[in-house]
């Protein structure tokens, strides 16, 4: 089975969602030089709905009034893992 990273450049910073060893999918943000670890999810999905809902527990995120995220994964760039 094919894996990929997905990746969503917001205002804050850049958001990742990649697979982990565990089968879990966890969801990063970079931006000035760091990548911090927001979480692990059961899917990809559920990782990108959590940035769409902004209810990632970063509040960089999670209390701006207006927020520019793609309502599914679907739109998120993606890139194979190899």
């Amino acid at each position: 089975m094919q894996k990929y990273v997905y990746s969503f450049q917001s205002a804050v910073g850049i958001f990742w969602i990649r697979p982990e060893r565990d089968k879990s999918w966890g969801l990063y943000i970079e931006g000035e030089g760091t990548v911090e670890l927001l979480g692990y999810y059961g899917s990809a999905f559920a990782a990108a709905d959590s940035v769409c809902m902004q209810s990632t527990g970063w509040n960089g995120w999670d209390r701006l009034k207006r927020i520019d995220a793609p309502p599914t994964l679907l739109l998120w760039s993606k890139k194979l893992v190899k």
